[in-house]
């Protein structure tokens, strides 16, 4: 290590070397955090140009001068108008012009709106680079001059990174003070430091004062350790610790570190006039020590650079050598242009037409980039998809070995050969540019000039051929050469090229190409061509060959598509048409109508679908039609032989095919396995060889193969998962079943059942293909598929939509709900209204699409039956007359009808509500007079109205429709009273006028109503305000029935509710929040308060005191409001809960000055001295700032509804000196980190998955607290597969077990609801006190773990339970507490039993028990059983035993009837009164307790045991308790009568002569 105080003696000199080291440092802490803000600055402006309507797209092919005006002042020299730019615009190239895409030209505008003098240093920066540096951006920020190549934060000096903040404007709220150059303020710390560096590195003098150095290391400090950004940056903080310990001279620097800061520092002070040589020599002195310590290390290098020099010498001979070499040199030349202009000229295009393969167009015209991944060659061979996109060239090539061979496999159609074609074209421009306009498919392009030359073959050419050589004689020397003397003089130049030269060889369609000797898989390269690199395209299928060993594949690619599908049919539909009045929007409606996009998968069948589209061919376009000519297509692609269906087909779509007729075995074979496949009980995607050959014989297997209807993937070296097989795309499987349905002469789904209700949804594109092939067929199998609980779903999903379900509008959006997002989401995923929304979305995308396909195909009698119809604006047109077609045709049997579209004429809607009078429960329409007839008595249950309504026509149909639970009016006046039924709970206004006297006898109605009722109103106006009428009626009746949600009300809306009774209360706004909080203390009975919008500043709201719940739906508010909102609430003097469902917090609020601060501290010292111990909040989208509001709370209860609240809450949850009950829910694995608040009482988990490991330490976490508490299983789910994960699992869970074992747990009670066999061997062998089951599964499972619970003093049983008890009970049992359970008498005797035999003091407590009836009277062997089981009970002696009865019968105390029991606790009087018939019969009943009230004379018939009757809570008369005394008094020994709260019940004495008389006989 060195010290900077050894390299010289004059101290200002040392100064001057350690402000330079400090720098240094500074810079290093910077870095991290310029880097980080230079990728949000690219990130943001990317964003802004997207937003701005322009398609997420990004341009590499600009350069800075083409964005720039020429002259463009201080970049340019252009003098006049015709003169020639000798600057930024010297070459053709460089000329100013618009982005191609449009978006570089808005880069450059956001770059020079960013700068804070909006002079941005052109000359720094590189367009081509901004997409993907964003550090080539963020040097536009920089000094002008010096930067150009600095291409990274770490090549940029201290001055640039300052530079960069202090001009761009992105940085003026990243830092705690204003940035300010101090030209007229004050300079800012960033300013000062800017200062510091080019002092250091410019000084006159290189001295510096240790004032100086003070003020250097204060400033530096300060910046990185500023608040704001750098407060918790990892690199700053370690930046700091470094300056701290340079400023005490204890900072480590190493030998190499040194030398490398004094070469640095050496250059300055050579350029310094007035230094002395002394300060240099004493510099030189250290610095030469300090090499001399390296000398062994150099000397260690000495060998190495030998060797290197040896190589460069080998290498310059080898140059010399081939300076004589010219003449292959030239002829290398001139065969290299040849070869360009070959490729540029006769192999640049590519077909577009499947339809027509000779219509081809240039590559560059339809060219779009492609989708490659990488896939890892494992060490047992197998093939695993790497976590890598390729996205440049580089990728194909670089490797920790030598690349020699690259495949690249892809499914048919997916762009082998165009992604090869245009590589080809890239090479050629790389090399010599041919095409200054040409886009090369990754942006490294200059990559493929490390390879001299690279020839193209395509394998389905080169048949016959074995050797790479001879192909590319046939396939490019022949066709360059004319002359057979030119082409064997180029032959042989070409052997010596592949021998000396780096070549890149593409072999397009290996699959496609056969070694006619079967000696060779891959075509031969001689092993002495070694510098000869191959890219070879394939089929997945073909790499599954076990000749190709995995040696010799050094690199394996995938094309999985392209990365822009719209971009490409773009291409396709401009290189297609004559003109240009074909667009991309009417393709797209044309895919839609016809339900065609799943079908959009590859390029190749996209080019098909848009020349169908284009051509305007016979092609009708149905589905069925679409999968017809595509397998025709493939099948052609085999070399298939042509034949017709001459006499027709009757599968009409095949007839018009010329490749399937001979191949018709292959293809019927095909089918069968694609419906086996799909109708089996485990569908499958993938097959396996085996289960292929069930159905093909090799032959048609390799057939399908080469055509592509099949493809294979190799897996695995394991035999069952090596190869796996599936059809080239679902829908071509789908299609296949179909027709294997459609076309057989039996019955293939007579014994087809569904497995689960939305099995038609994931088989609707073989029901629409079923539809397309044979109506009648299609019906059947649509018929088995949908069922009443599918149907019941969509009837829910409907009623939510015309409720106005929140989630709507992405439902209906096609892109946003696929069948995908439905049914591969689990119940925590996707809300079970969401679901039933959405199925009912995608049910009728599906009846829709059967019914076009149906029509497309020329189906006939098509009789599809459907029950709900919904118009809206997400149809489009041909989908509305579709669904128009299905209403019409099933008009009697019409469920749901909503109409927000004037599809239906007035007579066909009232035809439909007519004929559907007994099945229509759903209307949502416009209404005329006519409907208003139509309406009557009808069964209607959910009823929308748009438009204005006639009140009195209303008033009389309404009250006829008594299932109507859900009306809804919208844009309309409303202004007298319309009567309603009694059986409505829904009522919705939206968009309406009504007046306040309408609204108070609205309220009023309602709440005569004896169930709860929702009232919504949106965006309703209240006029007459002020009008009197009916205000008494509203403020006498009692609304607490009503739950009212208002949104967009005014101030006569709120000014009609003040005074009244409402329960329940919706805000949805702000502004409604800020007009109800004039009246809400007026409330008298609001309990639940709901609030949706925007609050900032302090919360003024009034609460009423018998406010009970307040709820935050979708709420963004202020630190300041929120706090002083929960000020108010604990205020209340009574249990309150505050629900925090998804709150967001304003940011930036304890940034904003001095002011904010102490604003926001008083109320958190207002807010931390007010008891909230009755206040329980609830979270479920939590966020840091969130939990840090209630930092150091007095809160009771915190709910948290996932992990992630969970876990942000653990950071403050330690601080809440007050909570009692923590509540989660959510999922959980790992180790459970919560600190558990020394207060808490109770931990409750709702619904919780978690792991093994976390629930043992949660327990472990609860057994340390030093009081009782409980821990709440209500529905907790084990993870899975815990304890079988492997040894360290093992291991890890069983030291767990140990550790919680170890602890002792008398103070914990454990409740469990929904338990498991897993559950409860984690309790097994536990310390707990107490454990509580609520079912009488749990206590079964728990049964087998009971007897292990050495400490277990109490059992808490609740359920039903029969037969005998086989409760294994633990020895240290002290009380079995039965509640709410019915069980027969043998359970109750048999329970009885057990405990008797435990050798101490037991209690069992008979809360509320229900004995099971006819036990008694159930024949001769159950009388036997349950008198043996009382005999036996009789038999055991029970002095230790006290019975508690709380709730009794005359069959519970009748199985106690002679028993010996010891003490028996009565809680109330009528308990009493059944016991006084069996108690003479307790013979050992030492302790009698009684509880209740009693009057009249006292008649219990003690025992002669008794030794204590104990009076605990009772009322009762002197009469009772004298007999009771007197009864006592007649026993022959020593009894004790504890009187410990009796109340005597008043005037007694005064109720006459008899009543005294009675009395005093008793006295």
């Amino acid at each position: 290590m060195s010290s900077l105080v050894d390299v010289f003696t004059d101290k200002g000199t040392t100064n001057w070397l350690k402000a330079w080291l400090a720098v240094d440092i500074a810079k290093s802490g910077l870095d991290q955090f310029a880097d980080n803000e230079a990728k949000n600055v690219h990130a943001n402006i990317y964003n802004t140009v997207w937003s701005s309507g322009q398609f997420p797209a990004m341009c590499i092919g600009c350069c800075t001068a083409n964005l720039l005006k020429c002259p463009t002042p201080g970049i340019c020299n252009k003098r006049g108008t015709n003169s020639l730019c000798q600057g930024m615009h010297d070459t053709i190239a460089k000329q100013p012009r618009p982005c191609p895409t449009n978006v570089c030209n808005k880069v450059f505008d956001e770059i020079k709106t960013l700068h804070k003098f909006s002079i941005p240093s052109w000359k720094n920066t590189s367009a081509e680079q901004w997409a993907r540096n964003p550090w080539e951006i963020a040097k536009a920020y920089l000094p002008k001059d010096g930067y150009a190549e600095k291409s990274s934060v770490q090549d940029t000096d201290f001055n640039g990174i300052i530079s960069f903040m202090m001009n761009c404007k992105h940085f003026d709220n990243k830092f705690s003070f204003p940035i300010a150059t101090g030209k007229h303020n004050p300079p800012c710390l960033l300013t000062k430091a800017r200062e510091i560096g080019r002092t250091v590195r410019h000084s006159s003098q290189c001295k510096v004062t240790d004032a100086d150095l003070q003020d250097i290391f204060t400033t530096l400090t300060n910046l990185l350790s500023d608040q704001t950004s750098l407060t918790l940056d990892v690199t700053a903080l370690e930046a700091v610790k470094k300056l701290a310990e340079l400023q005490k001279e204890t900072l480590k620097i190493t030998t190499g570190e040194m030398i490398h800061l004094l070469d640095a520092a050496n250059d300055t002070l050579k350029k310094v006039q007035n230094i002395a040589d002394k300060s240099l020599d004493e510099m030189q002195v250290y610095l030469n020590q300090c090499k001399k310590d390296l000398k062994s290390h150099t000397d260690t290098c000495k060998h190495e650079l030998d060797d290197h020099t040896a190589k460069c010498t080998k290498a310059i001979d080898g140059h010399a050598s081939k300076a004589v070499e010219s003449t292959y040199e030239q002829s290398c030349k001139d065969f290299r242009e040849r070869l360009i202009w070959f490729y540029t000229t006769d192999r640049s295009t590519v077909s577009v037409s499947p339809l027509w393969m000779s219509l081809d167009k240039p590559v560059f015209d339809i060219f779009v980039q492609p989708k490659l991944s990488l896939y890892n060659i494992e060490k047992d061979g197998s093939r695993t998809k790497a976590n890598k996109a390729i996205n440049k060239y580089m990728d194909f090539f670089n490797s920790d070995i030598k690349v020699k061979r690259v495949f690249v496999q892809g499914d048919p159609g997916i762009g082998k050969s165009t992604f090869l074609t245009k590589l080809v074209l890239d090479w050629c421009n790389v090399v010599s540019v041919h095409n200054p306009d040409n886009k090369a498919t990754f942006t490294d392009a200059k990559t493929l000039k490390d390879f001299q030359f690279l020839f193209h073959i395509s394998l389905r050419d080169a048949m016959g051929q074995r050797e790479v050589i001879e192909m590319i004689k046939a396939q490019i020397i022949d066709n360059i050469y004319y002359t057979g003397a030119k082409q064997t003089k180029v032959f042989e130049l070409l052997q010596q090229i592949l021998e000396r030269e780096t070549c890149l060889i593409t072999m397009d369609g290996l699959n496609e190409w056969v070694d006619h000797l079967n000696q060779h898989v891959v075509p031969r390269i001689p092993s002495s061509q070694t510098n000869c690199v191959s890219i070879i395209t394939t089929r997945p299928w073909k790499m599954a060959d076990e000749r190709i060993k995995v040696s010799e594949i050094d690199r394996l690619l995938e094309i999985e598509g392209i990365t822009d599908s719209e971009q490409l049919i773009k291409q396709l539909i401009l290189s297609l048409q004559t003109g240009n009045n074909r667009t991309l929007t009417e393709f797209m409606t044309f895919v839609n109508e016809r339900h065609f996009m799943h079908s959009l998968t590859s390029p190749w069948i996209q080019a098909l679908i848009v020349n169908v589209w284009i051509s305007k061919t016979d092609v009708r376009g149905s589905l069925c039609e679409m999968n017809c000519v595509l397998l025709d297509l493939l099948f052609k692609k085999a070399n298939a032989t042509e034949g017709s269906f001459k006499n027709g087909c009757s599968i009409e779509c095949l007839s018009s095919t010329r490749y399937i007729k001979k191949q018709l075995n292959i293809f019927n074979a095909l089918a069968n396995a694609a419906f086996q496949f799909t109708f089996s009980s485990n569908k499958s995607l993938t097959f396996s060889k085996q289960e292929l050959g069930k159905y093909l014989s090799k032959t048609h297997l390799q057939f399908c193969l080469n055509a592509g209807v099949l493809t294979a993937r190799f897996v695995s070296v394991n035999v069952a998962q090596g190869l796996q097989f599936s059809f080239t795309h679902e829908t071509v499987q789908e299609f296949l079943a179909a027709f294997h349905i459609a076309n057989s002469k039996h019955d293939l789904l007579a014994n087809f059942k569904p497995e689960h209700k939305y099995n038609v949804l994931e088989m609707s594109q073989t029901v629409i293909y079923l539809y397309g092939l044979h109506c009648e067929t299609g019906n059947k199998l649509l018929n088995r598929l949908v069922d009443g609980d599918f149907l019941s779903d969509i009837s829910k999903g409907l009623s939510l939509y015309i409720k106005h379900y929140r989630e709507n509008l992405s439902a209906f959006q096609r892109d946003k709900y696929t069948k995908e997002t439905v049914l591969k989401s689990n119940l925590n995923q996707m809300n079970c209204d969401a679901r039933c929304l959405a199925i009912s979305v995608l049910f009728q995308q599906m009846v829709i699409a059967v019914l076009n396909e149906a029509n497309t195909s020329g189906q006939k009698e098509i009789s599809l039956k459907c029950m709900d119809f919904t118009f809206n604006e997400y149809l489009l047109d041909s989908d509305s007359k579709a669904l128009k077609q299905l209403l019409i045709f099933n008009k009697s049997n019409v469920r749901s009808l909503i109409l927000e579209s004037n599809v239906l004429e007035e007579s066909e809607l009232l035809s439909v509500m007519q004929q559907s009078k007994n099945s229509l429960e759903r209307l949502k329409t416009t209404v005329t007079p006519e409907i208003y007839k139509a309406l009557h008595n009808l069964k209607i249950k959910e009823l929308h109205f748009i438009g204005q309504i006639e009140e009195s026509s209303l008033s009389n149909v309404l009250p006829s429709l008594s299932n109507l639970i859900y009306f809804s009016i919208e844009d309309s006046n409303l202004l007298e009273r319309t009567l309603l039924p009694g059986t409505l709970q829904d009522i919705y206004l939206l968009k309406c006028t009504c007046t306040a006297v309408f609204l108070r006898r609205l309220l009023v109605y309602l709440s005569f109503l004896k169930h709860d009722v929702q009232l919504y109103f949106e965006a309703v106006t209240v006029t007459d305000s002020n009008t009197q009428i009916f205000q008494s009626e509203i403020l006498l009746c009692d609304m607490t029935n009503i739950n009212l949600n208002i949104e967009q009300g005014n101030t006569a809306q709120y000014d009609t509710l003040r005074f009244t009774s409402i329960g329940a209360l919706g805000l949805h706004t702000a502004g409604d929040v800020s007009l109800a909080s004039n009246i809400m203390c007026t409330l008298s009975k609001l309990t639940q308060l709901d609030l949706f919008g925007t609050y900032s500043e302090r919360c003024t709201l009034q609460l009423p005191d018998t406010l009970q719940c307040i709820s935050l739906n979708e709420v963004e508010c202020s630190s300041e409001w929120l706090c002083s909102l929960l000020i108010a609430l604990s205020r209340l003097d009574h249990s309150v809960e505050c629900v925090l469902w998804d709150v967001v917090l304003q940011p930036c609020e304890f940034s904003c000055g001095d002011d904010s601060k102490t604003q926001i501290s008083d109320l958190r010292l207002e807010m931390l001295s007010f008891d909230m111990s009755n206040m329980t909040i609830s979270v479920k989208n939590g966020s840091v700032e969130l939990f840090e509001s209630i930092r150091d709370t007095n809160i009771g209860t915190l709910n948290l509804f996932t992990a992630e609240c969970a876990s942000l809450a653990s950071k403050i949850m330690y601080t809440l000196k007050k909570l009692k009950k923590l509540i989660l829910w959510g999922t959980y694995s790992e180790r459970c980190t919560l600190p558990m608040s020394a207060t808490l009482q109770c931990i409750s988990l709702q619904k919780v998955e978690c792991s093994a490991e976390w629930l043992c330490r949660l327990l472990i976490a609860l057994s340390r607290l030093d009081h009782s508490v409980e821990c709440e299983l209500w529905d907790v789910v084990l993870q899975p597969c815990t304890f079988s994960c492997g040894d360290d699992s093992k291991t890890q869970i069983s030291d767990l077990r140990l550790e919680m074992l170890s602890l002792d747990m008398p103070n914990m009670t454990i409740f469990v609801k929904n338990g498991s066999v897993k559950l409860f061997e984690i309790l097994r062998d536990t310390n707990i006190g107490t454990l509580n089951l609520f079912t009488a599964d749990c206590a079964t499972l728990a049964s087998k773990i009971l007897c292990t619970l050495k400490n277990l003093k109490k059992l808490i049983l609740w359920g039903t339970y029969s037969e005998r008890c086989t409760l294994q009970l633990p020895a240290t049992l002290q009380c079995i507490s039965v509640h709410k359970v019915e069980c027969s008498a043998e359970w109750l005797c048999s329970l009885l039993i057990a405990l008797s035999r435990l050798d101490h003091s037991v209690e069992c407590k008979l809360w509320d028990v229900v004995l099971q009836p006819y036990e008694f009277s159930c024949g001769d062997d159950s009388n036997t059983h349950i008198s043996d089981l009382r005999l036996e009970m009789l038999s055991f002696d029970m002095p230790n035993m006290t019975i508690f009865v709380e709730k009794g019968s005359v069959e519970l105390f009748e199985i106690l009837r002679d028993t010996n029991l010891g003490t028996l606790n009565l809680f109330t009087a009528d308990c009493v009164s059944l016991a006084s018939k069996i108690m003479y019969t307790l013979k050992k009943l030492k302790k009698l307790i009684l509880w209740g009230t009693y009057g009249g004379r006292c008649t219990l018939q003690l025992p002669e045991t008794l030794q204590c009757i104990s009076l605990q809570k009772v009322k009762c008369s002197a009469e009772w308790l004298c007999s009771l005394l007197i009864e006592l008094s007649s026993l022959d020994h020593f009894v004790e009568c504890e009187l410990w709260d009796v109340v005597l019940q008043p005037c007694e004495f005064s109720c006459g002569d008899d009543s005294k008389t009675q009395i005093s006989y008793l006295r």
